[in-house]
């Protein structure tokens, strides 16, 4: 990531994340996930669309061709900023269920 001020939706990641005792791993790769999303679509991934969702991870899947546990931490990362920080439910995009016989974190 770069070092550019954090925005005020990102701050408040990081402090929900602090909140639930996330380490300091976790809290990186979760915030890279949420900022990656943004870059992607370059825009803020709070204006984004279940479709526009479901076709972020056909891209991680397809394109970048990330490993099922990279695309899990990926998963678990945009989760948490839209059910915790934005506090909106979780698109339901089955595409997007990258869980393999186990499941998510509950927070």
């Amino acid at each position: 990531m770069t070092t550019k001020a954090i925005t005020p939706l990102q701050q408040r990641m990081l402090e929900d994340m602090q909140l639930r005792g996330l380490s300091a791993r976790t809290q990186e790769a979760y915030a890279r996930a949420v900022w990656q999303l943004a870059q992607y679509y370059h825009r803020s991934p709070d204006q984004l669309s279940e479709e526009e969702l479901r076709q972020y991870f056909l891209y991680l899947t397809n394109e970048k061709k990330l490993a099922r546990p990279t695309a899990t931490i990926a998963l678990c990362g945009i989760k948490f900023f839209y059910e915790q920080t934005l506090k909106q439910p979780w698109p339901n995009c089955a595409l997007c269920d990258q869980r393999a016989n186990g499941s998510y974190p509950r927070y």
